[in-house]
C-alpha cells in the first residue's frame, strides 16, 4: 500500500465529486436546458459538444483537477499551490499534449452522452468515462511530477559537482 498515493487519489475523488457530481449535473439537467431550449437534433447535440469541449474542459475541468491535485498532495490551500497546479496544467498543455488526449476522448463521449443517453442519466454516464479518464490524467500528471524530481535531482548533482570542482 506504499505506492499508493492517498493525497493523490483524495486531490482526484475531490475534484470527481466537485466537478463531475455537482457541477455536471447542474450544467446538463439545468443550464444546458435553458440556454439551448429552442434547439433540437443534432443542432443541439454539436452546441453542447462544443461548449463542453471548448470552455468547460479546457478552461474548467482541468485547471480545477490540476489544483485539487496540487493542493492535496501539498496540503497547501492556498492561492500559491492552486496556482502551482494551474502551471503545471499548462506545461502539461504545451509538453506533453493533455488537451489533446482529453479531446481525443471526451468528444466522442460527449457526442453520445448528448445525442444518445437521456438527461437524467448524463452526468452517471460521464462518471463511468471520467474514471478512465482520470487515471490516464493522472497517468500524464505523475509523469509531470517525477520528471520534475528527476530533473532537480539532477541540477543538485550538477551544481555539487561545479561546487566540489571549484574548490
Amino acid at each position: 500500500v506504499s505506492s499508493v498515493d492517498f493525497s493523490r487519489n483524495v486531490g482526484f475523488v475531490l475534484h470527481g465529486g466537485l466537478y463531475t457530481g455537482i457541477w455536471q449535473n447542474y450544467l446538463y439537467t439545468v443550464l444546458y436546458p435553458s440556454w439551448f431550449s429552442m434547439d433540437e437534433g443534432w443542432t443541439l447535440v454539436v452546441k453542447e459538444v462544443a461548449i463542453d469541449n471548448a470552455i468547460f474542459g479546457p478552461l474548467l475541468c482541468l485547471p480545477l483537477a490540476y489544483a485539487c491535485k496540487t493542493a492535496c498532495i501539498s496540503g497547501d490551500f492556498t492561492a500559491q499551490s492552486f496556482r502551482e497546479g494551474l502551471d503545471k496544467y499548462v506545461d502539461d498543455i504545451m509538453l506533453r499534449g493533455i488537451l489533446t488526449k482529453y479531446w481525443m476522448i471526451w468528444i466522442p463521449v460527449q457526442f453520445l452522452t448528448f445525442g444518445v443517453v437521456p438527461p437524467h442519466f448524463r452526468s452517471v454516464f460521464v462518471a463511468l468515462f471520467s474514471f478512465f479518464w482520470i487515471c490516464l490524467l493522472s497517468a500524464v500528471s505523475s509523469s509531470t511530477d517525477e520528471a520534475d524530481a528527476t530533473n532537480s535531482t539532477i541540477a543538485s548533482t550538477v551544481a555539487e559537482a561545479r561546487a566540489n570542482a571549484a574548490s
